[in-house]
């Protein structure tokens, strides 16, 4: 189970089908609200996060039953709702696998989903396929400390704190305008396309700019300049890219 594996489904916004009974869906804007709260239970750092041993050996399915209910941890580490993480997992299973069934037979602890036990690899697999499938920036095999994560985010924090914010509704407004469409269309466009045309057509935006201002002779670039047609990876080869710089330099920024 791999993004190139599921690349041709991705790109079309098809199901997913994982085994006879259990299919995932592409979840879409009229559920973005429910989608970005639930899915916070997709995306912890784990190993980097928490130091005890018997946590960091854990699956990630383990992790969520360990912490359901369990305040304790939810407190000592700050991260408010962790308790319910589990329950946010199953929700969001229901959201993507057509109103599932999920329970939880509380005296052994074994989940079942769609009547089949959910073992933690079938977690892992239906976890990578939500990420890949609904474009949440999270890389299930990537391992970044979550100190130095957290210096980098409040550094791109600052580099971006001049810059306009704007909420989901703008996003939605902005992409009516840009695409001459409708919010019913847009309401049930998938996350992941809504996504990607906001950022094509800011790439667009930008690049028509630069290259109207190179053209016209009276600006020039050190670099050829990429067309906005340009894969969104040879675009974004690393996001903390710019903010990588040695430990003196970034605690300047910090």
């Amino acid at each position: 189970m791999t993004n190139e594996s599921l690349f041709s489904f991705v790109i079309f916004n098809k199901e997913i089908p994982y085994d006879e009974k259990i299919t995932l869906r592409p979840v879409t804007m009229k559920d973005i609200l429910s989608f970005q709260f639930l899915s916070q239970s997709l995306t912890v750092r784990k190993n980097s996060i928490f130091h005890e041993k018997e946590i960091i050996k854990m699956t990630y399915l383990e992790f969520l039953l360990y912490s359901l209910g369990n305040k304790e941890l939810e407190n000592r580490y700050q991260i408010p709702g962790l308790s319910q993480y589990f329950l946010y997992a199953a929700q969001l299973l229901q959201l993507c696998c057509r109103d599932a069934d999920i329970q939880l037979d509380q005296s052994t602890g074994k989940v079942y989903l769609c009547e089949e036990r959910l073992t933690s690899k079938m977690f892992d697999d239906l976890r990578r396929i939500i990420i890949a499938q609904n474009d949440i920036d999270f890389d299930m095999d990537e391992f970044l400390h979550y100190d130095t994560e957290q210096r980098l985010m409040k550094a791109k924090n600052d580099l971006n704190k001049d810059k306009s914010r704007a909420n989901i509704e703008d996003y939605i407004d902005s992409l009516v305008i840009a695409m001459n469409t409708t919010e019913e269309r847009i309401m049930n466009m998938t996350i992941r396309k809504f996504w990607r045309y906001i950022r094509r057509f800011q790439l667009k935006e930008s690049y028509t700019i630069a290259k109207t201002g190179e053209c016209s002779g009276m600006v020039t670039f050190k670099e050829p300049l990429k067309h906005w047609m340009t894969s969104f990876e040879d675009l974004e080869e690393d996001k903390y890219k710019e903010l990588k710089t040695d430990e003196t330099s970034l605690r300047r920024k910090l």
